[in-house]
């Protein structure tokens, strides 16, 4: 027992899933225990993408999924599923590992990159090397950052393709500076940074990633090893040697144990699953005591994200160092849960993603490029920039954006909220929160105040927005009307879209 306040749960809830509802709040508040929640998480069952998509494409009548059935299926997952926290996770390592249907082969192929967002699902809990494995011989990978068919200089008379070489080190393994454990660079005598590897390397890991492939347009299965297409010569990467003569897989498995072993690996992956999970900006001593926790457990992940979600960080005060910016679709997906959307026409997936591509500036699997939607270290202009903080997710966040999600927002609660008897278009979500019109309706304006600030803001509305929030209610005659506007002002505002 933590002995947490309902303010602690709740905050709690909110980072480590796609949105609060409040059954699960009052069951967590039973529990009182961040461990044991995350325990009972690790091994709760979880839905497939890849079954999920195929639900969706048969729901639809079509004979092949396509990417729309994809997205409706992370919504399906993330609305609706159990394993809260491994979808959280899995969406986190899904913009740090980057594939994306914006990639001539894959925009055809919905199913290979559901299989992708699987196979991060089925890794978010595991070792980090067997993760990477995974990643390395999705085909999705292969097809995306050009690995599969990538063969020797002797049979090709050019290099091979450094795509992969070069991204696999600089994004999803020690990133381009040493560091140090709490995620500070390590300086030279001059006080620059320190690189963590050289060209020479990125070329000596290119003839490494060669002989793999795609097994016969299977793009479900990992990518199979061919030696006779494998620069079978001695290489160096990093210091270390390659003997002459390895195999495809044992190229594969040295730069496994080396990648995974290399000092700069925990503090980099910490700190980029901490500020995709829980702050931007998080403090040396948090980062140092997730990576010490990377290091100790040689990678094992159920062990890391119990210990950015225990940390004591989540239990301090709101401060610049435990805050982050909302990211937009995690915006629409609290709305509908804690509002327990539900189809409409006894449907029973999600048909229209709330016209994801326009509405959010981000879906699953759907980055402009290998470095996501944003950068992590992105400072806006103005007073963060002052301040030194950095806020990734504003970096796709503009007017044109808050318009219209803004809209989706005031259409979700009203037309298909307080209106919601006019229709049961199976193309739409609804939402019912009859609690809080009772609490209207009966004149309790305080309470419904309370309940929305609960419901919405983790108890840590401003008085400002409460404020404007209780003058709507007392602006309406028939009090019915005003519960849909008070949840709008609840979901735009600052309080909302600012994680703290």
């Amino acid at each position: 027992m933590e002995n947490l306040t309902q303010q602690q749960a709740s905050r709690f809830l909110d980072l480590a899933t796609m949105g609060v509802k409040q059954t699960e709040l009052e069951s967590f508040l039973l529990l009182n225990d961040r461990g044991r929640w995350i325990d009972e998480q690790l091994t709760q069952s979880h839905t497939l993408h890849l079954e999920q998509t195929r639900y969706q494409a048969h729901s639809r009548g079509l004979a092949q999924s396509n990417q729309e059935c994809r997205v409706g299926a992370w919504f399906d997952i993330a609305l609706w599923g159990q394993a809260q926290l491994r979808q959280r996770v899995t969406f986190a390592l899904s913009q740090i590992f980057v594939v994306s249907e914006k990639d001539g082969n894959l925009i055809q192929d919905a199913e290979a990159l559901a299989h992708y967002y699987d196979q991060l699902s089925a890794g978010a809990f595991s070792s980090f090397k067997d993760l990477l494995r995974d990643i390395t011989l999705s085909p999705a990978m292969g097809q995306y950052l050009t690995m599969n068919g990538n063969k020797p200089q002797s049979i090709t008379g050019q290099a091979p393709d450094q795509n992969y070489a070069r991204e696999v080190m600089q994004l999803f393994t020690i990133g381009l500076y040493q560091l140090e454990i709490d995620g500070s660079l390590v300086t030279d005598a001059t006080g620059k940074p320190i690189e963590t590897y050289q060209d020479d390397d990125v070329e000596a890991l290119a003839r490494v990633f060669t002989g793999w492939d795609i097994d016969n347009n299977n793009t479900l299965i990992p990518m199979i090893a061919d030696d006779s297409l494998h620069d079978m010569e001695e290489k160096t990467l990093l210091g270390e040697t390659f003997p002459a003569g390895q195999t495809t897989r044992q190229d594969l498995e040295q730069f496994l144990n080396q990648i995974t072993s290399h000092p700069n690996v925990a503090p980099f992956i910490s700190n980029l699953l901490i500020k995709r999970l829980t702050t931007s900006n998080p403090t040396k001593d948090y980062v140092r005591r997730v990576a010490t926790v990377f290091y100790n457990s040689d990678g094992n992940l159920a062990e890391v994200i119990r210990a950015i979600f225990t940390d004591q960080e989540l239990l301090k005060s709101p401060n610049n160092n435990m805050a982050k910016v909302r990211e937009p679709i995690l915006a629409m997906t609290y709305l509908y849960r804690s509002m327990e959307a539900y189809p409409g026409g006894n449907n029973d997936i999600v048909y229209d993603p709330m016209r994801y591509k326009e509405t959010f500036n981000q879906y699953p699997l759907g980055a402009n490029s290998v470095f996501n939607f944003y950068q992590p270290s992105y400072v806006p202009p103005g007073e963060l920039s002052h301040l030194g903080l950095t806020a990734p997710e504003l970096e796709i966040i503009d007017w044109s954006q808050l318009i219209n999600l803004g809209n989706v927002f005031y259409r979700s609660l009203l037309d298909y909220g307080q209106n919601r008897g006019n229709s049961g278009n199976k193309k739409e979500l609804y939402i019912a929160p009859t609690d809080l019109e009772q609490l209207a309706e009966s004149g309790q304006g305080e309470q419904l105040v309370s309940a929305i600030n609960r419901l919405v803001l983790n108890q840590q509305g401003s008085p400002e927005v409460l404020t404007r929030i209780q003058s709507i209610y007392d602006g309406h005659n028939n009090k019915f009307y005003a519960v849909p506007k008070m949840l709008f002002i609840a979901f735009i505002s600052p309080d909302f879209m600012v994680q703290e």
